[in-house]
């Protein structure tokens, strides 16, 4: 995720915490039914900024998804030897395991 969009996220999810923490203060601090009409509050507000981190969280993955459509389309190539390191590199650690389990 850049960077740009991993604060913007962070962010978010902050302002989002910071409302619920706010309702569930005002929660501990009342008393009878002002209490469970402020704890329905806080609980409608975590639902809220749930659904709105999710929703953001998927656009966010869809963008990072074609992002890297285009980046494998634009360097086929480097994306291969990449695909083909990691490949080499799993392989170690697989043979490595058994090799430890073994001895």
């Amino acid at each position: 995720m850049p960077a740009s969009l991993t604060k913007t996220f962070a962010r978010d999810i902050e302002d989002a915490l910071d409302d619920v923490m706010r309702d569930l203060k005002r929660a501990s601090e009342a008393v009878g039914e002002d209490a469970e009409e402020t704890l329905a509050k806080a609980a409608a507000a975590l639902t809220r900024a749930a659904q709105a981190l999710t929703a953001e969280a998927k656009a966010h993955t869809a963008d990072l998804a074609k992002a890297a459509q285009a980046e494998v389309k634009q360097h086929p190539i480097a994306t291969a030897a990449a695909i083909a390191s990691a490949a080499a590199a799993l392989v170690g650690v697989v043979i490595a395991a058994r090799h430890r389990k073994a001895g």
